[in-house]
């Protein structure tokens, strides 16, 4: 009876390692493998070009947005961060952030939108198709998406995470004559690679008048969950990039998520938790940034939110991670970043109102 037993205990063991293997022999070959750069679609190609007025200088806004898939409300927590969940309790709440979501990008009628975390096909927002939805909301605008996080199936925490295909989106109401996804460095090992995202930094390019110089969007969303190592090489890639497209002449905004807090931030303004177990964002150093060049932020409210525990005002740690990067020739001429209290995402969108200089 024992010997008995034990075999049947052999044998579960035996088959759950077979499973196990067989798991990750599909991750494996299901993998999101993408190139270091990659011309992506352009849809809804707005049929206007950017026209600059040479009597005066006029001025455009840009949004950028983490939209947290539609699926990081005020009641929400997130695994990651120190809660369980990893995804709302239905479609229905999915539906309703998105809403306000779309609603809230609407009213500010930004000439540029950057989006971070728009969900396609996955199962922590019950299969919504954002990016398609957004497209159709603003289908006068150019459109364009790219991948940075793509798996077959996520199996933590319990209930599992599951499919995820998520990504950066770009939307501009002028005509985009170009758009690359540029991977950012990636350095998880095996097997952690096969669930974790593949950063990249969208760029997107619109042709000004006649002249040679193009505007050019980076949308970026660095990594939030490792030890500093994978930031400051994808730091190191990004100031390359802009420099490279600044020294041809263009006019260079670098904007998104930047999961760490800017240089001109007091640290003592938003305390964080001392918990190791809860996401704590770096600090950018001073010096970082290229001579001349300007960050565009709001310091007065914050733009992200832990995702621990429900929101609540006055407890859940805050802070400021959100922003914009510009180049010399481009003014900034004013910055806030709208207070919705975390209603339908963990972060809130901010606004940039600026000109480009040599438009006179």
């Amino acid at each position: 009876m024992i010997r008995k037993s034990v075999r049947m205990i052999v044998s579960l063991i035996f088959a759950l390692l077979i499973a196990f293997g067989v798991f990750l022999w599909v991750l494996q070959i299901t993998k999101y493998d993408p190139v270091e750069k990659e011309t992506m679609a352009i849809d809804n190609n707005a049929d206007t070009s950017i026209t600059l007025n040479h009597e005066s200088a006029q001025t455009f806004s840009v949004m950028t947005y983490n939209i947290g898939y539609a699926g990081l409300g005020r009641q929400e927590d997130f695994f990651m961060d120190g809660g369980v969940k990893s995804r709302p309790d239905s479609l229905e709440i999915v539906k309703d952030n998105y809403f306000t979501i779309e609603d809230t990008i609407m009213t500010q009628s930004s000439d540029f939108i950057m989006l971070q975390e728009v969900d396609r096909n996955s199962h922590r927002s019950y299969r919504l198709d954002e990016y398609t939805a957004l497209k159709k909301a603003f289908e006068t605008y150019s459109a364009s998406f790219a991948y940075n996080y793509k798996v077959l199936y996520v199996p933590v925490p319990f209930p599992p995470m599951g499919q995820v295909n998520a990504g950066q989106a770009t939307f501009g109401a002028y005509e985009m004559v170009a758009s690359e996804r540029i991977a950012l460095p990636s350095t998880y090992s095996w097997p952690k690679n096969l669930v974790m995202l593949d950063r990249c930094v969208l760029k997107t390019t619109y042709a000004i008048d006649d002249r040679a110089e193009r505007l050019v969007l980076y949308n970026a969303h660095f990594s939030a969950y490792d030890d500093g190592t994978l930031r400051e090489q994808q730091m190191a890639l990004i100031k390359k990039l802009i420099l490279e497209s600044y020294q041809r002449g263009d006019y260079v905004i670098l904007g998104g998520d930047w999961n760490q807090t800017f240089p001109e931030i007091d640290p003592s303004q938003f305390p964080l938790f001392d918990s190791g177990a809860f996401y704590l964002p770096y600090q950018i150093d001073k010096e970082w940034a290229p001579a001349g060049w300007q960050w565009g932020i709001d310091d007065s409210i914050p733009t992200y939110r832990l995702l621990n525990a429900p929101y609540e005002e006055g407890i859940t740690q805050v802070g400021i991670i959100d922003g914009f990067l510009v180049s010399p020739n481009v003014s900034i001429q004013h910055v806030e970043t709208l207070n919705l209290g975390f209603e339908a995402s963990d972060h809130h969108p901010v606004i940039m109102k600026f000109s480009l200089l040599g438009s006179e």
